[in-house]
């Protein structure tokens, strides 16, 4: 298997891309680190709010916070979900499902989706890699395959499947993907 060079954001100089410069592999090297540092750290992020008491509506609630398309074929490499103020009882729960080109048929991009009980802090966040591991009263979501990937044309919207009592404020997902 070949070693692929390390991803790292550097410059190029005008000196090492001259005509017969002598720095020549140097080149090919600092710029093989600026494509993978591009490849693996450039992404585009959309965010999915239910702002303010959102227990108040009847759920479950279908497209929250509107749909977003995807211009180009993607991978959605994280999502985060969290929520602002805890109700009194029960449980929120989100899922994010896409939709493809043209299609009305809508299927959860999860199989384990994103939950917090009355139990779980302010602010609670949790996200699919592990970066904020769930803490009491939340559940991690888990992607049905890994990397998710979509295609361009494709829609991705977020619905509220249950709300807690007792006046939760604000809940909301973050997704995070990339070009494929």
């Amino acid at each position: 298997m070949a070693t692929p060079v390390t991803p790292k954001r550097q410059l190029i100089y005008f000196e090492g891309a001259q005509f017969r410069a002598a720095n020549s592999e140097e080149l090919i090297q600092r710029q093989g680190s600026v494509s993978n540092f591009i490849c693996l750290y450039q992404y585009t992020e959309k965010t999915f709010q239910g702002n303010g008491f959102y227990g108040r509506q009847t759920t479950p609630y279908s497209v929250t916070d509107g749909l977003t398309f995807f211009n180009f074929d993607a991978e959605i490499i994280n999502v985060f979900a969290y929520i602002n103020i805890p109700g009194t009882g029960g449980t929120t729960e989100l899922d994010l499902k896409v939709a493809s080109a043209g299609s009305s048929t809508w299927t959860s991009i999860f199989s384990t989706t994103p939950k917090f009980t009355s139990a779980a802090p302010t602010l609670a966040r949790v996200d699919v890699t592990g970066t904020n591991p769930p803490v009491t009263g939340v559940t991690a979501p888990v992607f049905t395959s890994s990397p998710l990937n979509v295609n361009a044309g494709d829609a991705v919207r977020l619905d509220i499947l249950q709300a807690m009592t007792g006046d939760p404020v604000t809940v909301g997902a973050l997704i995070v993907y990339r070009p494929r």
